[in-house]
């Protein structure tokens, strides 16, 4: 089974959904994840699915 965590960029941007890669992460952590553009910083909206 796939799981995936909702992570927001901007205050009141687009979810955008990445595998938490096992780790244990909660809505309102924040996050380095890699996206089409590169490095990029967000808060965890959703948590695990």
């Amino acid at each position: 089974m796939v799981t995936v965590a909702g992570v927001r960029f901007k205050k009141a941007g687009k979810i955008y959904y990445f595998d938490p890669a096992g780790l244990p992460v909660e809505c309102g952590t924040n996050v380095i994840v890699e996206t089409a553009r590169g490095m990029e910083f967000g808060t965890v909206i959703s948590g695990i699915k």
